[in-house]
Parts: C-alpha cells; structure tokens; sequence
C-alpha cells in the first residue's frame, strides 16, 4: 500500500514543479534579478524608527520597476490586484555570508525564525516618476543594537537556476530615518 501510495504521490509532486505559472522570458528574469540587486540595501524598520529604542529586527529593502502590463493595472484601476504569479512571486532567496558588529563590538547573528525563503510585497512607490513594487526580507538577530555595521551576502534564484548574488554593506542606526 505504501509504495502504491509513493508511485502516485512522487508523479504528482513533480508535475507540480514543472506546471508552475511561469512565463517569464529569460530576458525578463535577468532585468529583474539586476534591479532587485542594484537596489537592495539594509534597512531600520518602521517600528525603530519611530521608537529609536535598541532592536534587534532589520529590513533587507529592495524594489524592481512594474511591468507594461501591471502599469496598465495600476492606471485603470489605482492599485494592483495580488496575484500569485508575479515575477517577484518566483524569487528565492539564501544567505551567503553576512557580518553584523554593534556599537559593542559584539557579532549579532541570524535567528532563523522560520523565515520564509520568499520576498514580500509591501508598498508600491514612485521613484523619478516610474513606479516600482517595494520588496523585503525581514530579519530577527540575537541581541539589540543601536548601530549595526558589516555586510551581508545573498544569492537570489529564478525558475531554470537563473541566479544571482548581491553583497549588501550595512551602516545603520536606530536614528536612521527610513526615505525609500
């Protein structure tokens, strides 16, 4: 019985991986990886900043212009309806290497936290008129800090291995004021 139940599951799990909703050219794949690393910094959360308390939570921020047809959307409508199949839907995402030292010299480190491996949509803002879909990773670390410096290396992937890998200085502070 069990291994009649693996031979119809294993089929199945597989056709789900290979059926997915993408349909992205990889042109398109490659511009978005560029923009989501051009633009991806570390940031205080919204909470901090308005607190400026020590914390021990930070934002990797990144954003990617809209596409043709989401402009299109958004246009008609003055807003975009979620949907599961954008491109930002497909992205992973996997720590490298990072290094965070606080004003004590301390090295804070990850906690886990079962973060999801996915990017999250927040906000859609306007930068030198092209509207762009705001995109972050949340992160939780072991011990507060009011300043934090180093680094932190991510490597993104697309659908068909299609990759890519960012290092991201970090000088933050719980002074710091949030502007993108």
């Amino acid at each position: 019985m069990k291994k009649l139940l693996l031979v119809l599951i294993i089929p199945f799990i597989i056709s789900c991986q290979f059926n997915s909703k993408y349909n992205y050219s990889e042109i398109e794949t490659k511009q978005f990886l560029d923009d989501i690393t051009r633009n991806a910094k570390v940031v205080i959360t919204d909470i901090t900043e308005i607190k400026k308390e020590p914390t021990d939570e930070l934002l990797i921020f990144t954003r990617y212009p809209l596409s043709k047809i989401q402009l299109e959307e958004y246009n008609r409508e003055s807003h975009l309806i979620n949907r599961d199949d954008d491109i930002s839907d497909f992205a992973t995402y996997r720590f490298l290497s990072y290094e965070l030292i606080n004003e004590n010299g301390e090295k804070l480190e990850f906690i886990d936290n079962n973060r999801a491996i996915y990017l999250q949509e927040t906000s859609i803002w306007e930068y030198d008129n092209v509207l762009f879909q705001k995109l972050v990773i949340e992160v939780k670390l072991n011990k507060k800090f009011q300043k934090l410096n180093g680094y932190i290396s991510i490597e993104f992937e697309m659908p068909h291995k299609i990759k890519k890998e960012v290092k991201i200085p970090v000088n933050i502070s719980i002074y710091d004021t949030i502007t993108d």
